[in-house]
This record gives structure tokens, C-alpha cells and sequence, in this order.
């Protein structure tokens, strides 16, 4: 009987994590650049997050400073608290002309935080800087060489751990100007998930409670009249 109570006790925990996680991709399903993550567990019942890179879908916007990523990168992005990345492309410009981040944070191109001068902005599928038909300079757009160096800090913003992986040029990127990259969530399957989950709960619950009961009992029957 303690054997079935505990793993109920491991199933009602991983599904209570499993319900958490739902609930903050439905939370952000219409985020901007938001990437999932896949829950797993070790041995010790520990919760494991892996980000899931995934591309999203692209939806025009028609603004010229909404920049998508199409394929593996991040935009590089200049923060008080240093280098941070993003796929995050709804930028906009800030009093001295530098193109910004919603937070007010540089973005960075190959030249420095990349600023916007000209009366026609334009950008390459590479990222070139085009103010009134000249390249100036080109979005800094990185990868890494393993990208589970790349870590959630939130914000819409992701740290690079060295210990996990170096930054490295993301040539393989696409910029589409004009749009931006949707999250890499379908709400239908999230809610499946979730109702899914919350059903595995009550049940885990239900023989917690079930087991309980017939403990009491047992011990009740054990005792002298």
C-alpha cells in the first residue's frame, strides 16, 4: 500500500509540474518570438526544462521595425545587465535614433547598437542596415554551437551559458521585415495537455485518498477490543 501511495504521490507531482508549465504557455501564446519548453524529470523526481527552439509563425505587421527570425538565431540585444538575445523583433527607435527593444534596450549590429538616421529604413534578409538605399551596418544576428547554452531569463530575453556553449554568427538566419515570429504554441494541443493533466491529478488524488482510507481502517481492525 506504500508503495502504490508513493507513486501516486511521484505521478500527482509530475502532473502538478506538467500543469504549471501549460499554464504558462497559454499565459504566453501570444508573445512575441516566445519559445516552449519540454518537462521532464531525473531520477530523484527533479523537474529538467529544455527549451524547445522551434520555428513560430511568421505574421506580417506591415511596421518596418517589426523584424522576424526565420531559422536558428537571436537577435543580440544590449541590457544593463550585459549581452541578452532575442527573437523578439518588435523594435522601435529612441529619442538619439538608436533602434530599441520595447524595454528601451539597444540592439546590436556588427558595427555597435544600430542606429537609424535615415528617412527609408530597410533590411536585408541578412540583416543589412539600409538607410536611403546605403548599407550602414548589419543586424549582429548569433547562435551557438549548442544551443542548450541558451537560458531563459525572462522578459523574452535569454542569457548564453559559456560552461554550455559559445556564441557563434547564425548564418543560416533569415529577416523578414515587416513581420514578426509568433510563439511556437498551438492552444488547441496545450489545452488537450492541460485537461489531460488535470485528470491524471484528481485521479493520483483520488487513490492518495483511497489508500488513506483503507490504512485507517486497517488500523482500526488492528486494534484490541
Amino acid at each position: 500500500m506504500l508503495f502504490e501511495m508513493t507513486r501516486s504521490a511521484q505521478a500527482g507531482l509530475r502532473k502538478e509540474r506538467q500543469h504549471e508549465l501549460i499554464s504558462n504557455h497559454l499565459a504566453n501564446a501570444n508573445t512575441t518570438g516566445f519559445k516552449k519548453d519540454i518537462l521532464s524529470f531525473d531520477r530523484t523526481l527533479n523537474p529538467i526544462l529544455t527549451t524547445d527552439f522551434s520555428q513560430g509563425n511568421l505574421m506580417e505587421t506591415g511596421n518596418p521595425l517589426d523584424l522576424a527570425i526565420e531559422g536558428e538565431g537571436f537577435f543580440k540585444i544590449n541590457t544593463p545587465s550585459g549581452t541578452r538575445y532575442t527573437r523578439d523583433g518588435n523594435f522601435t527607435v529612441d529619442p538619439i535614433g538608436r533602434m530599441v527593444t520595447q524595454d528601451g534596450h539597444p540592439v546590436m549590429g556588427k558595427n555597435g547598437p544600430v542606429t537609424l538616421t535615415g528617412n527609408d529604413i530597410a533590411f536585408g534578409e541578412k540583416g543589412e542596415v539600409i538607410l536611403d538605399s546605403m548599407v550602414f551596418d548589419s543586424l549582429d544576428l548569433v547562435t551557438a554551437n549548442d544551443m542548450r547554452a541558451f537560458i531563459k531569463e525572462g522578459g523574452n530575453l535569454f542569457t548564453l551559458d559559456p560552461q554550455k556553449g559559445a556564441e557563434i554568427p547564425a548564418y543560416e538566419a533569415r529577416i523578414h521585415q515587416g513581420a514578426l515570429e509568433g510563439a511556437n504554441i498551438s492552444t488547441v494541443t496545450e489545452m488537450t495537455h492541460l485537461i489531460d493533466a488535470q485528470r491524471m491529478f484528481e485521479s493520483s488524488g483520488k487513490v492518495m485518498r483511497t489508500s488513506d482510507e483503507t490504512d485507517a481502517r486497517a488500523n482500526q481492525m488492528g486494534r484490541p477490543a
